[in-house]
């Protein structure tokens, strides 16, 4: 039936475009093509869900989320572990699948059983922070205002830098380092050495935004340096009603954090700009999240603009919550309308193309026309004037480029030859984005004609 209903839809095509000339000669001819939204929720490059290296949960998903303790990233003084972290997660073979990282790194995950997540040798240097068995699990909490921390922790993410971010695999970076999980809070209250001041903290941040150029950095709270240097957020508190309602509150109007007043400030609308990942909070059942409090669930969503949610994810058990948020996730692109017009033995293609969902797409990568023959071979490349990141959720953009030396009788006749669209992931040099639209899809390119 969608064979069919394709071939329908060319012959319909180039009746419009025969009539519109009077069975006039092609080159003479201008055609107009519109596409209707594709309603599924599926996968798409950079945004969706980021289970963690290794779930088999998420098949289709294109992220993967990577958490790394100090310790196994650096358990010699300046020499850092890659050929074994490389191999125990796999990571070339999800560079050459095309996936791309959410990576933490972290310096005290709490455990059921007492445990360092910092090197020994920068334990035996320091010592001087807090071992601990709270509500939270175990672990040991160090001493970040420790000046040998510090510089040590400047050289590490300089390493991490250099190993993951030359070629975009990484794709974000959540600021984790400080606290728990990395997410910037102590329980002090249980006599815990507090989180250093804001000076401090600053220098842990300006560590990532001096090492990393390509990744997109993510802070916990919108704190002052991440409205100072544009960043992302993330809430790993997804779905629960009142922390993200707060978290949303800290953006809207920026507020404490601890004892500091102004700790926080506003950043209203950064997510036109930075991307808004995160997790689903673990305080909730996944069936409260994904079915009877559902509308809630997508409530928060569409108020915080997330473009990805891992690694505790959907889950797939709960079909209709799985598929309603991935939908919710990031960018949906969708090209409206293409006008083709012969012009003096070429044409000029118009293509408008709409974003119909959460985000923008964060990054410039080049939106190619394609013209191919039959048997998928591409016969001409040209590339899009298309702004992405600028293209904002219910905005359109509007763009036109020259097709040379392009058959139309083979194009629009005889259909040996096609006119695709797609979207090149400089990491792989493939085509990676799906677009939104009621139209076949082959070799990560849309075909329009």
């Amino acid at each position: 039936m969608a064979n069919t209903m394709d071939k329908l839809s060319k012959g319909f095509v180039s009746a419009v475009c025969l009539l519109g000339v009077g069975f006039g000669m092609v080159r003479n001819m201008i055609c107009t093509r519109t596409y209707q939204e594709d309603p599924s929720a599926f996968s798409n490059a950079q945004i969706g869900y980021a289970p963690m290296v290794g779930s088999t949960d998420h098949p289709n998903a294109t992220l993967r989320y990577l958490e790394l303790t100090w310790r196994e990233v650096e358990p010699t003084e300046g020499q850092y572990a890659w050929d074994a972290i490389e191999q125990r997660y796999g990571l070339a073979a999800l560079r050459e699948q095309g996936i791309h990282l959410v990576l933490r790194f972290v310096c005290d995950v709490p455990g059921q059983k007492k445990h360092l997540d910092i090197p020994e040798w920068l334990y035996a240097q320091t010592a001087d922070g807090s071992w601990y068995s709270t509500s939270y699990g175990k672990g040991y909490s160090p001493d970040y205002a420790n000046d040998i921390l510090r510089a040590a922790h400047h050289k590490v993410v300089s390493a991490l830098a250099e190993h993951f971010d030359a070629d975009g695999f990484v794709t974000y970076v959540e600021l984790g380092s400080l606290g728990h999980w990395g997410e910037w809070h102590i329980k002090s209250s249980d006599g815990l050495v507090p989180m250093p001041d804001e000076t401090i903290r600053d220098q842990y941040a300006t560590d990532y935004l001096n090492a990393f150029s390509n990744a997109k950095l993510l802070m916990r709270r919108p704190f002052n340096i991440a409205v100072s240097n544009r960043l992302g957020l993330y809430n790993d508190m997804t779905g629960h009603e009142k922390d993200t309602n707060e978290w949303l509150n800290w953006i809207k109007n920026g507020g404490w954090y601890g004892k500091e007043a102004n700790g926080l400030s506003a950043m209203q609308n950064f997510w036109q700009d930075a991307p808004v990942g995160g997790e689903f909070t673990s305080s909730l059942p996944m069936e409260e999240l994904l079915d009877t409090e559902l509308s809630r669930t997508l409530q928060l969503l569409d108020a915080s603009h997330m473009s990805f949610l891992g690694p505790k994810a959907a889950q797939p058990a709960y079909s209709q919550g799985y598929q309603a948020v991935l939908k919710r996730l990031g960018y949906r692109l969708r090209v409206t309308t293409l006008k083709l017009m012969p012009h003096d033995g070429e044409a000029v293609v118009s293509l408008t193309v709409a974003n119909e969902g959460a985000a923008p797409f964060y990054w410039d990568w080049a939106a190619n026309l394609y013209l191919e023959s039959a048997d998928g071979t591409t016969l001409s490349t040209v590339q899009l004037p298309l702004s992405l990141p600028k293209l904002m959720p219910g905005e359109t953009q509007t763009v036109e480029v020259v097709l040379k030396e392009v058959d139309l009788w083979a194009l629009l006749l005889l259909h040996k030859e096609h006119l695709t669209i797609g979207i090149v992931d400089p990491m792989t040099d493939r085509d990676a984005v799906r677009f939104a639209m009621n139209a076949p899809q082959q070799n990560g390119r849309t075909v329009l004609f």
